[in-house]
């Protein structure tokens, strides 16, 4: 069974040290406490692990498949005592893989019709909104901007320059609920100072 895993800086899970196209194995397998958990789709790995950690780190992730019975009790998150690392992926590409199993091709596009969907752009200046109902739309790079129906959740960073790093790096990502009162429906938002504000959508 094949899947993607998500890691601490350095390829670290649950102090484990894991490497690429590498196989892993243990003695038990249990949800939630002994073996090698994993995700069937790419984006739910964020539900264990964050984007990115309280340090700044942005988590990795990888490819993986087991190679052992994989066991599960919600047809989402998934153990194996034998699992083999394949090669690392960006968060870039675990967002493209994840958005051509809803049959979206961009990630930078406005999508449309979209109901119980997920839908996210790492990319900068990224610009995305959902007609669905019930949807996730998460703009991690610099300068997101978003917008969505009641009911629906909205994700941004916020990014900084910092001199002695000479690099971007991530300060805040948070996410709102769009309850049509405090954060609008069709609405585009971004992130200043942590807080969400109206945009325009140029």
């Amino acid at each position: 069974m094949k899947g993607y895993k998500a890691f601490e800086k350095g390829m670290i899970c649950r102090g484990k040290q894991y490497a690429e196209n590498t196989v892993f194995e243990e003695e038990e397998a249990e949800i939630c406490k002994k073996g090698m958990h994993f995700c069937k789709n790419p984006l739910d790995v964020l539900d264990y692990y964050p984007l990115v950690d309280e340090n700044g780190n942005i988590s990795e992730f990888a490819e993986v498949e087991a190679l052992d019975e994989a066991k599960t009790d919600d047809g989402k998150k998934f153990v194996t005592k034998k699992l083999k690392v394949k090669d690392k992926i960006t968060f870039d590409k675990l967002i493209e893989i994840d958005i051509k199993k809803l049959g979206h091709t961009d990630c930078k596009k406005i999508c449309t019709d979209i109901t119980y969907a997920q839908i996210s752009s790492s990319g900068d200046d990224a610009k995305i909104g959902s007609s669905g109902k019930h949807a996730v739309i998460c703009c991690t790079g610099k300068n997101g901007k978003v917008k969505g129906k009641k009911g629906s959740w909205i994700t941004l960073a916020e990014w900084t320059y910092r001199n002695e790093e000479k690099s971007y790096v991530p300060v805040c990502v948070k996410a709102e609920y769009i309850d049509g009162e405090r954060i609008k429906e069709d609405t585009f938002y971004s992130i200043k100072n942590g807080k969400f504000v109206e945009c325009s959508e140029e």
